[in-house]
């Protein structure tokens, strides 16, 4: 599993964080905004790619998200990504979601061998099939925000 840097220890679960709930974790006072938290604070490692990072910083440079985030902001939480998550770079291609552009995420998970891909994308989510293999063939689960912050306070308490 090459990976670019090495990032500190995290004892928290392996997760890949697709790029909608990224984005929406860093506005303040969002659903999603303590999925940020517990990855600043290292209660979980992020796991992603040069291409997910690509996008994600794609999307932050979008004129709607100028009121949120100025370059600096959007420097500091590149600076912050590439000390903290690991960066993998996949080998295997998938073609398995509906959506192609979903596919990325399940190839970072299978590279990166995660126990989570948080996802709000309901067509990863409400596909039962899908979500079996990766379980059964992988050893990772798609859930959503809410499920994986009452799996990590359960990790958390044990």
């Amino acid at each position: 599993m090459p990976k670019s840097n090495s990032p500190e220890q995290v004892s928290g679960p392996r997760v890949v964080i697709d790029t909608n709930l990224f984005v929406r974790g860093l506005l303040k006072g969002a659903v999603t905004t303590p999925l940020m938290q517990a990855w600043k604070g290292q209660r979980l490692s992020l796991v992603t790619s040069e291409e997910l990072l690509a996008e994600l910083f794609e999307v932050l440079a979008r004129p709607k998200f100028r009121r949120y985030f100025t370059r600096a902001d959007i420097h500091e939480l590149s600076e912050l990504i590439y000390e903290r998550a690991e960066i993998i770079y996949p080998t295997t291609r998938v073609a398995l979601c509906r959506d192609p552009k979903d596919d990325i995420f399940l190839e970072v998970a299978i590279a990166g061998q995660v126990a989570y891909l948080i996802t709000g994308d309901d067509d990863l989510k409400a596909d039962d099939a899908l979500k079996a293999k990766m379980h059964i063939e992988y050893g990772f689960e798609i859930i959503g925000v809410p499920e994986f912050l009452k799996l990590l306070g359960q990790l958390e308490a044990e």
